[in-house]
């Protein structure tokens, strides 16, 4: 059995990786190709542009990962019962579901890696990434408006409602002013925030003393104008977004979802927990696709397998993928509850999977 595990599991893994090296070339061709007019006009060198994919590898892999490793899987189970290489394995007495052991192991192996480079890796080499791309390629902030942004700094949480990058101003901002037990001092709303000569003003300022229980303390003070201690430039801000949504590590998001809880942002508070939840379950889209798949990928005998394979592949990736934006939407939207919305697409998959693999056992 250890010699048709490895010899399993060494065609897998070699499937997975020429199929993730092709789809990464493809995937930096097509972004080179869309950057073109950037990379022209601002005319970085070779080796900036090669440091910019570089640390953007990360994040390409972590998005091609789960397809690679599953028409990989497919390929190479296909190509066995193409060669009747299954119905040997299963006449000398050995079940489909062990023929499966070797692509679950290293779907689960694989899916811990990209869950270390999520959390470990991928905030530190895309904002080198987004760094490089503002100062060499881009060279300017392209969002015109960028709308309901929230972060921590040091000692306090930021909710703005409109962002305005090229203004460089910020419109309806709530900060909380926080000590280092995470208790709240203080609650400011800024009507509008502008960056000027190297420095955040603030202008038309509601400010209110706060308990450690959320209490108003005394009446609110209104401010005209004061310089706001906010460590970021609007070119980092710009960044900041996209940060929270898709780079934020767990613990990062775990405090933000207690802060929302203290200051009964409902709204907030729901996007958050659906991105916490979807961080977990989005590593191991490898281990529910593979099993999703593989009373399929066991069953496959066709002649033309490997276009069957690719065809099959394409299809459940775009199942999966729309399940998953589906309830995404639904969950922000109120409907079903945030762990659902990030875990319906999983465990339907996962469920379905289990099922086929006793059916055919």
């Amino acid at each position: 059995m250890r010699i048709l595990d490895k010899y399993i599991l060494k065609n897998i893994t070699l499937s997975y990786l020429f199929i993730l090296l092709l789809f990464t070339g493809l995937y930096l061709l097509i972004d080179i190709f869309s950057s073109f007019s950037d990379i022209l006009k601002n005319k970085p060198s070779l080796i900036i542009i090669a440091k910019y994919y570089l640390f953007h590898l990360p994040l390409i892999i972590r998005r091609i990962s789960p397809s690679a490793l599953l028409l990989g899987v497919l390929y190479t189970y296909s190509n066995l019962g193409k060669n009747n290489e299954l119905i040997s394995i299963r006449t000398s007495g050995i079940s489909s579901l062990r023929v499966a052991y070797p692509a679950i192991f290293l779907a689960i192996f694989i899916s811990c890696s990209v869950f270390f480079l999520q959390e470990k890796l991928l905030i530190q080499s895309q904002s080198q990434a987004e760094n490089i791309k503002n100062q060499y390629i881009e060279k300017e902030i392209k969002e015109s408006e960028i709308r309901n942004l929230a972060f921590n700094t040091s000692d306090s949480i930021f909710f703005i409602e409109t962002f305005l990058p090229k203004e460089k101003k910020l419109e309806n901002v709530t900060i909380i002013k926080q000590n280092a037990k995470g208790n709240f001092l203080k609650k400011i709303y800024c009507r509008m925030i502008k960056y000027e000569k190297d420095k955040w003003i603030g202008y038309n300022l509601i400010e209110y003393n706060q308990e450690d229980t959320g209490r108003i303390k005394e009446a609110p003070r209104n401010i005209s104008r004061k310089t706001i201690d906010l460590p970021k430039k609007p070119n980092e801000l710009a960044f900041e977004k996209s940060m929270f949504v898709e780079f934020t590590p767990l613990i990062k998001l775990k405090k933000q979802i207690n802060d929302l809880k203290k200051v009964a942002i409902g709204k907030r508070l729901r996007k958050v927990k659906i991105e916490f939840y979807k961080k977990i379950a989005l590593p191991f889209s490898h281990l529910f696709l593979i099993i999703g798949v593989l009373p399929i990928a066991l069953e496959i005998k066709k002649k033309k397998a490997t276009f069957a394979a690719i065809g099959i592949g394409f299809l459940f990736s775009f199942l999966y993928t729309t399940m998953d934006s589906m309830s995404i939407a639904l969950g922000k939207s109120g409907i079903i509850l945030p762990f659902f919305s990030a875990w319906l697409a999983p465990l339907f998959f996962l469920s379905i999977g289990i099922t086929g693999l006793i059916l055919i056992r």
